[in-house]
């Protein structure tokens, strides 16, 4: 809008400088006019008065033009040289004096000699003035300026209001290419109809290039993402500086888009690749050339990656580059497994040539391409003798045992299906050799073949001969081992519950075996069960079958017997083992034995169990005595109380683990007010949805020598409960078994808890049996001293059952006395018991002992007992077992254990 204002301002001035220009010629021209006429008419007047000699009239003749402004100037020269000279004075104008200048009217000088009658009077001078003239100009000037003005105005407001009306589709042209710019591909100029035909085809034109760059907008991003979702794209200056990398490039290297840009592309070399690399990149990128290759990276956290790299230089419109495009394939995962395949490759062909199997590759025909040296080695023929050959020239089979024959070796194509097998290979140096086989068909672009393995196991079968030989046998007897008799017994109980016949199984236990071992040494004992096993085996029956199940323990296997005739032939074998002398440096051995019997019938399970039965029987023989002998009887109760005990020991640690005991309480409370209560802990078993006591359980363990696993448990147990009840002033008493007494660390760890669980020992006491702690005398007293030392108390339990020996009573130092319950039960209605009962609460008073009296069942015993003066009373009357109040199981879950170290006696 401006510019067509411009151009048509410079119209008008352009015409109005043409319009002066017209009027200052046509003014020059009535100038001269004006000038000459004036100069005729004042030449007459001036001639007639010059004529005279009046020189004062010429002089008057000469201002009156000056006085009315008609001249700026007049001068008169006289013949005689008299000049006379009149100027107009300064004519004030009511207009700028640069239009003046402007005007530019130059009065012309106009001159005429005054000749009258041919007599000359003089020459006059005149130069008309040009007010009158530019007043003329500047009124028509400042009219035309006016005239003009308003024009343009005029012709202005009417180019606006048109350039308006038409310049609002390229105001929303130029909104919408903003909008373009902004990134709204999708804005499109709605035509008027009004447009003109040239806008409107503009604005059409505009809106199909808005289509298509949205088109291709669109492209380019879809193409983007497909790029950036599988390739790394980055850019870099020309320096090789980054300037631009994507999100899968920055996971690929590990470093950021601020880590990365700005920083030159060395930040990911790894050193895999040297410096003419990188110098012929370089070299071609720079010349415009693209480079395609493979390059290793390093990541920012030291990993390598591989990457199938395109680098294309992006060139100015000069054809130089401007930067470098960059894209990037992970080939990491093909690089390693090329390495994996490479190094597989090697090995098999590294392992081909060093194993010791025969390997022959064979193609579609079944002709030889591929022999490794120990086929060489075994078919006596070099591979380039035997490339091409048919495979069954070159072997010559016999089968081996139940196998099939290798046809495999032998037919005209190669195997469809793999096969494997034993045979008899006769060589061509005339060996004959037992080897195994194997044939795999392979498949590929080159055809069908198969592969052929081959190993000579000739020396391995005659190996293997003779470990089956020492695998079933015992080394130092010659008597088959426990696997052959298990394998035996096995098929025995097949036998008996298909064709219903009855065996027997025997378990024989030598007795006074270890003193032999221990006074004379192992080698003496050996010797011994050599020569007692030929005795053995010289005394048994035909069908017998006698085998060394381990150590001084022999299995007898007896077919076709009854129980009754197993049972004689036991104990003549027994007695054949107490009739044998064995005799080393003058010292004469007796042996004896026991033997145990379990009836092999249809009912029997398995061979398992009935070793275990063969073996409860023995062990029940051995406790009655030496050259016991015992037949196992499932429904006797002596079986069944041994089976229990084993069922109860075997799920002892299952049970520990799984939380499943619970400790428990009874009072035993003082006889006197001030006296200080006390509590028993007691054990319970929460099993099958019941809370069972340790009638049961407790004789199992200590027959299997668990009861000190339990004692430790419960110990803890106590420990920590007082540890998070330290407001219960009560002392808790804990039952130690024989085996506990007697192991010297179990001291060591009553410390521990007690140091670990900041509980003082005042709060804890112990309680022995009189039997464990006479049978363990000095561990009880070394036991009992280190305790009390650490302020715990001990109670000397079940006293008056067995010994009661005064000796022991008097170095056992016990602060309390319990008297065995048996005694209190009766006490009411037998004067002996309640005898005995007295002397004992008589004895702990003289012994500076307190006494306890157990199983407190009603009120008149407990006054009974109150009377003797007995201290503490303790059964159902006084208070009924209870679980400990809040206990919970102790965790060991991130914590030390103490070191706990038994002693093996």
């Amino acid at each position: 809008m401006g510019a067509v204002l411009l151009i048509l301002l410079a119209a008008f001035v352009l015409a109005g400088r043409q319009a002066l220009h017209i009027a200052h010629q046509d003014a020059g021209a009535a100038l001269r006019v004006q000038a000459s006429a004036q100069l005729a008419a004042l030449s007459q007047a001036v001639a007639d008065a010059a004529g005279r000699g009046d020189y004062s009239a010429v002089q008057a003749r000469l201002n009156i033009p000056i006085a009315q402004g008609n001249l700026q100037r007049v001068e008169y020269t006289a013949p005689d040289g008299r000049l006379l000279r009149q100027q107009a004075p300064p004519f004030r104008v009511d207009r700028p004096g640069w239009f003046a200048g402007l005007t530019n009217l130059v009065a012309p000088v106009m001159q005429e000699s005054l000749v009258v009658d041919g007599v000359y009077h003089g020459r006059l001078l005149i130069q008309p003035s040009t007010h009158a003239y530019e007043d003329f100009l500047w009124h028509l000037g400042s009219r035309l300026f006016v005239l003009l003005g308003a024009a343009f105005v005029l012709l202005g407001w009417l180019t606006y209001g048109l350039l308006k009306i038409n310049l609002k589709d390229l105001d929303r042209l130029r909104a919408t290419a903003r909008q373009i710019e902004a990134g709204d591909y999708s804005t499109r100029i709605p035509i008027r109809p009004g447009s003109p035909p040239e806008l409107q085809e503009t604005l059409c034109a505009f809106n199909h290039m808005g289509a298509a760059l949205e088109r291709l907008l669109t492209d380019l991003k879809q193409n983007r993402k497909a790029i950036d979702s599988a390739a790394s794209v980055s850019e870099t200056d020309l320096a090789g500086n980054i300037s631009f990398a994507n999100d899968l490039f920055c996971i690929a290297s590990g470093y950021t888009h601020e880590e990365l840009l700005g920083q030159s592309h060395c930040i990911l070399r790894s050193g895999r690749h040297d410096a003419a690399f990188f110098a012929q990149l370089w070299e071609t990128i720079s010349h415009g050339q693209t480079w395609r290759g493979e390059i290793c990276n390093r990541a920012k956290d030291g990993r390598l990656f591989w990457t199938a790299s395109t680098i294309t230089p992006i060139k100015g419109d000069d054809g130089l580059p401007l930067k470098y495009l960059s894209i990037h394939v992970d080939i990491t995962q093909r690089k390693l497994d090329e390495t994996a395949l490479s190094e597989e490759k090697e090995r098999w062909q590294v392992t081909l040539q060093s194993i010791n199997d025969a390997v022959i590759v064979t193609n579609a025909h079944n002709h030889v391409v591929y022999l490794n040296p120990t086929a060489e080695s075994l078919l006596c023929i070099a591979l380039e003798d035997a490339v091409s050959s048919p495979l069954k020239s070159l072997l010559q089979f016999d089968r081996l045992g139940d196998d099939e024959a290798p046809a495999c070796f032998l037919a005209p194509d190669s195997p469809q299906l793999g096969q494997t097998g034993s045979a008899r290979l006769h060589t061509h140096l005339g060996q004959d050799l037992a080897i195994s086989y194997s044939c795999a068909p392979l498949t590929g672009n080159g055809g069908f073949g198969a592969v052929y393995v081959l190993r000579d196991e000739t020396e391995k079968k005659q190996l293997l001969d003779s470990l089956r030989e020492m695998a079933f046998h015992d080394t130092l007897t010659a008597l088959p081992n426990r696997r052959a008799v298990e394998g035996r017994l096995v098929r025995a109980l097949r036998t008996a519950r298909e064709q219903a016949q009855q065996h027997a199984f025997c378990y024989i236990d030598l007795d006074q075996f270890k003193l032999v071992n221990d006074t004379c040494g192992h080698s003496v004992g050996d010797a011994l069960l050599m020569d007692l096993a030929q005795t053995m085996q010289a005394a048994l029956p035909e069908h017998a079958y006698l085998g060394r199940l381990g150590g001084d323990e022999f299995g007898l296997i007896l077919f076709d017997t009854q129980p009754d005739a197993a049972s004689t032939v036991c104990r003549q074998l027994v007695q054949r083992i107490r009739d044998f002398r064995f005799e080393h440096k003058g010292r004469r051995f007796t042996l004896g034995a026991c033997a145990g019997i379990a009836p092999i019938t249809q009912s029997a399970t398995t061979a398992g169990d009935l070793m275990i039965q063969a073996d409860m029987a023995c062990y029940r023989a051995k406790s009655e005595g030496s050259g016991r002998i015992m037949l196992y009887e499932a429904d006797e109760i002596g079986f069944r109380r041994l089976e229990a005990e084993m069922g109860w020991a075997a799920d002892f640690a299952q049970a520990l683990e799984a939380n499943q005991f619970l400790p428990y309480r009874q009072l035993i409370q003082p006889v006197s007010s001030s006296g200080q209560p006390h509590y028993e802990v007691l054990i319970r078993w929460q099993r099958n949805g019941a809370i069972e006591g340790p009638a049961k359980l407790l004789p199992a363990l200590e027959r299997y020598g668990q009861a000190p696993i339990l004692d430790r448990w419960m110990l803890e147990a106590v420990v920590s409960y007082l540890a998070a009840q330290p407001g219960d002033h009560a002392v808790y008493f804990i039952n130690l078994s024989g085996k506990t007494v007697a192991d010297e660390s179990f001291l060591g760890t009553v410390c521990h808890l007690l140091d670990h669980y900041g509980v003082a020992g005042e709060r804890l006491g112990f309680e022995v049996t009189e039997t464990a702690a006479v049978v363990n005398l000095a561990d009880a007293q070394r036991l009992i001293h280190g305790l009390r030392e650490r302020g715990c108390q001990f109670a000397l339990d079940d006293f008056g059952r067995d010994a009661s020996s005064f000796f022991y009573l008097k170095h056992l130092p016990a602060d309390f006395l319990k008297i065995d319950g048996a005694f209190v039960r009766g006490m009411l209605d037998d004067r002996r018991d309640q005898a005995i009962v007295r002397s004992i609460a008589q004895l702990a008073r003289d012994f500076g002992m307190r006494s306890v009296a157990e199983q407190v069942e009603d009120a008149a015993m407990a006054a009974l007992l109150n009377d003797i003066g007995v201290d503490y009373l303790q059964g159902y009357h006084i208070h009924r077992p209870e679980a400990l109040p809040h206990w919970q199981p102790v965790s060991h879950a991130g914590t030390a254990r103490p070191p706990q170290l038994t002693l093996v006696r």
